[in-house]
């Protein structure tokens, strides 16, 4: 994890090896720096241990632990055979460095083992000023050595942060693409796979029949061709939802309800237009509702009626009779038609909970079986 992610554009287009050597040059001139001011106040030996404390830190980003406790071991020397009494300033550079980058159990364990020497060198090496004056510079050296350290953590934790964020950012849009590619690839398919069966076994006894199944099947794969390119085009292009303006809605129920394959009485409230991600979601649980009549009562009659309940919510119904009686000749071995295993009802109610709403589902007592869903759709669900 780079250095300079939280920082302006400019900074942040540096390579690893950039960073490097920024350090690198940073470290020179500050051991350049300090050695020169510890050599006029205290010589030459003082100016070089100066400098040397201050070099290890070119190297941070790449052993942020061993160059803190080179950095503090070099310090502490400093403190007791030269004086320099502000040997701190590279330990809370490195302390910075340990903070950004160490979990944040190593990173306090090497905050209480920084402060605890340089206090222990500053109290026990003899100088000549009070009680009082050493431990107000303890303490002075403990705060600003703490202050770089609670600044890395803070970054630490903001990019944490910001990775989870990014992560769950992810994995819900591949939910929601897994969850788009089996609404269309399950209905479509679906409709498919039993109409051709249908058509197999009616051919030769009910040509008709057959000819306005094999229609149902063309029209279902051409539909199901239409919603893929449209999902790969809005893969493929960089949006922020802006796609679903060309989703369907329910301007297509009629023509959803026409291919679906069993007779299909809709009836829609003429009101006004629901928000765009309400519209998707009264297409996709209409869909799935009829998916599962498909696959599970063959030909069975089936009545879909959308309402609006006031000016906030809508309902939607899905009912169906009881399953009917497939043609003898039709093969027992229909796809997707055995109970349970699915995820329609759970990807439902997942549309219905995205949108603030609810959704039930279950069998009738004449034998068919009932889809009831309740969706807000007022200003805060259009947003």
């Amino acid at each position: 994890m780079g250095d300079g992610e939280s920082r302006p554009l400019v900074a942040r287009r540096l390579r690893d090896g950039q960073w490097h050597g920024v350090d690198t040059v940073a470290a020179v001139f500050l051991a350049l720096g300090f050695g020169a001011s510890e050599t006029r106040s205290g010589g030459w030996g003082a100016g070089a241990v100066a400098a040397v404390v201050w070099l290890p830190v070119a190297v941070r980003r790449r052993r942020p632990v061993r160059v803190l406790y080179t950095v503090l071991a070099g310090a502490v020397f400093a403190m007791a055979f030269t004086g320099w009494e502000e040997s701190w300033v590279p330990v809370g550079v490195a302390l910075y460095s340990v903070a950004v980058r160490e979990p944040p159990r190593r990173s306090a364990a090497a905050l209480g083992c920084s402060l605890g020497a340089v206090a222990a060198a500053m109290a026990l090496v003899p100088r000549p000023v009070p009680a009082s004056g050493v431990a107000w510079g303890v303490v002075f050296a403990s705060l600003m050595m703490t202050l770089p350290w609670l600044v890395g953590t803070a970054l630490r934790e903001q990019r944490s942060y910001a990775e989870l964020a990014a992560r769950q950012a992810v994995t819900d849009e591949r939910l929601r693409i897994a969850r788009e590619l089996h609404d269309v690839v399950a209905h479509h398919l679906t409709v498919i796979a039993v109409r051709a069966e249908v058509a197999c076994a009616v051919a030769s006894t009910n040509p008709q029949e057959a000819e306005r199944t094999l229609a149902l099947v063309g029209t279902a794969g051409r539909t199901a061709l239409t919603e893929m390119r449209r999902m790969l085009g809005v893969l493929r292009s960089p949006g922020d939802g802006a796609e679903l303006g060309s989703a369907p809605g329910l301007a297509d129920l009629p023509a959803l309800a026409d291919g679906a394959g069993p007779r299909v009485e809709l009836s829609v409230d003429p009101d006004p237009p629901l928000p765009p991600g309400v519209e998707l979601a009264v297409y996709r649980i209409v869909q799935e509702a009829l998916t599962n009549v498909v696959r599970h009562a063959g030909s069975a009659d089936c009545r879909v009626n959308l309402s609006r309940v006031g000016p906030e919510a809508v309902e939607i119904e899905v009912v169906n009779d009881a399953p009917s009686r497939l043609p003898s000749r039709l093969p027992s071995r229909l796809p997707s038609r055995r109970p349970g295993g699915g995820h329609g009802l759970i990807g439902m109610r997942e549309r219905a909970a995205m949108c603030g709403g609810t959704l039930s589902a279950g069998p009738l007592p004449t034998g068919g079986f009932r889809v009831h869903a309740r969706l807000p759709c007022g200003s805060e669900t259009a947003r």
